[in-house]
């Protein structure tokens, strides 16, 4: 029997286990514009910026103020900051592979901070230079950088298409599918009832000014 003391046992997720490692491999490989050193030093400092570690890293100060921002507050992001990311010298693309780098490490740590378990150790960066793997079709329309079609949660990273597939075992482990969020009448069938995971995503994506 458990004492009253006594932290409970972490939840264990085999598929969200197994997307995270996948993922953290991913990050932990070299990108379109970014060495898979840097694509980790994001990570450090996303975690830094959040509270959840130390150590900060040693980036330049306008990545490290990209990072710590979208990390912490991302809906203070204004074309300005990316602007400012342009005019240091830096390829607005780039830009897009950072969001999804520090994207998907605070959603993996958000995921181990909410069911108590331990942060995961980051991967060794794999050797090797960036690549540059680039939809041509993604052009700025309604949105701060490329995207191919419309600027919508689901485009925001596809002018790079291995960005854009780094967060989708996420998205398949940690959410609903979307049949079952849509179908409004319809109970999930999950621990949550209906108005309850409504309260919830209401709730969070007004804590988070998560409008579309």
């Amino acid at each position: 029997m458990q004492n009253a003391w006594e932290l409970p046992t972490p939840l264990v997720d085999p598929v969200a286990d197994e997307a995270i490692q996948g993922v953290l491999r991913t990050v932990g490989s070299p990108g379109s514009f970014f060495t898979a050193a840097e694509r980790l030093e994001f990570a450090k400092h996303a975690r830094f910026a959040r509270g959840l570690t130390e150590t900060p890293s040693s980036l330049p100060p306008v990545v490290a103020s990209a990072v710590a921002r979208i990390a912490v507050e991302a809906m203070t992001s204004r074309s300005e900051h990316v602007a400012a990311w342009e005019q240091d010298g830096r390829d607005v693309l780039a830009y897009i592979e950072l969001v999804a780098v520090v994207s998907v490490i605070c959603s993996i740590d958000s995921y181990r901070v909410g069911v108590g378990a331990p942060l995961d150790v980051l991967p060794d960066p794999m050797p090797g230079d960036p690549v540059p793997v680039i939809d041509d079709r993604a052009k700025k329309a309604n949105s701060w950088v490329p995207t191919v079609g419309v600027a919508l949660a689901p485009t925001a990273l596809s002018a790079l298409p291995n960005e854009s597939a780094m967060k989708k075992p996420l998205g398949i482990a940690f959410y609903l599918d979307d049949k079952v969020v849509h179908q409004y009448d319809v109970e999930p069938g999950r621990e949550l009832s209906r108005p309850q995971m409504e309260l919830v995503a209401s709730r969070t994506s007004w804590l988070n000014e998560c409008f579309f």
